[in-house]
């Protein structure tokens, strides 16, 4: 099969996602691009993607699910019978049901998908658990996989003749649910309005960049990592809390899971 475009589809707050899908583009052939949902974005256009084109298409595990944000994005995708790979980056605890999750979404919206992989990233709140990974053993397995999957499209005669994929996760998935977090917002924001701007899901006042609405905010932590003056931050308390919470199902070393379609 002959494909002349690939694109990288991401959601991903703190970038992890978005470079575990880069890596694995890379290997894959044609002309690549990028296109990054995480931005919140009013009127936001349909993307429509070809038979003769590829996406990677990547988000983060909360909860063992898809963040509902990165769905209702995804399905602004529009493919015809398009080759898709799947990934999503979780940090060392379990993915659960968020293959199947975005294996599903991706169906629905046209796309064939032809592999997926499940990536072990630095956690997005307790850093301690998978700090620095995707680590060099990581890099060089999702290369690895990007040139399986290159090979798997090259030998696929068409679009309509890519297998069925099973991966792992069950259907009714678990129920969605985030960990209600409380960012605390030190006397050294200078109201650069950096986090409103990059907030996902609109959490953060735009009158006030002190306030966050909790009830919206899903967890990203995103506005911690691009505040320029460090003053957005979890409590020490929290944070505490919520790696003791972790330890026992995050401390052993996950390794990176693959998937192909049927009978590769």
């Amino acid at each position: 099969m002959n494909i002349r475009q690939i694109t990288t589809v991401c959601f991903s707050p703190t970038g992890q996602s978005r470079q575990a899908a880069e890596r694995i583009a890379e290997q894959l052939p044609g002309i690549h691009e990028t296109l990054d949902l995480t931005d919140a974005v009013s009127g936001r256009p349909d993307y429509r993607f070809t038979e003769d084109e590829a996406v990677v298409v990547a988000a983060p595990v909360y909860g063992g699910r898809i963040p509902s944000a990165a769905v209702e994005r995804f399905r602004k995708l529009k493919g015809r019978s398009t080759a898709a790979v799947l990934v999503v980056t979780y940090g060392n605890r379990a993915y659960e049901d968020a293959l199947a999750e975005l294996q599903d979404v991706m169906v629905e919206q046209g796309f064939r998908p032809v592999a997926a992989a499940a990536v072990v990233a630095e956690h997005n709140i307790a850093r301690v658990y998978a700090a620095g990974r995707p680590d060099a053993s990581d890099q060089s397995k999702l290369e690895a996989f990007g040139r399986r999957t290159a090979e798997i499209l090259e030998q696929v005669s068409c679009n309509y003749a890519i297998g069925e994929l099973t991966v792992k996760g069950n259907r009714p998935y678990r129920p969605y649910g985030v960990i209600p977090l409380k960012i605390k917002v030190g006397s050294g924001c200078s109201g650069c309005g950096l986090c409103v701007k990059k907030c996902p899901v609109q959490a953060i006042s735009r009158t006030d960049p002190k306030v966050t609405d909790e009830t919206s905010c899903i967890g990203c932590m995103r506005c911690v990592r691009v505040c320029p003056s460090g003053s957005r931050k979890l409590g020490l308390l929290l944070e505490a809390g919520i790696r003791s919470k972790l330890k026992k199902v995050c401390s052993v070393r996950k390794e990176p899971e693959f998937f192909y379609e049927a009978g590769k």
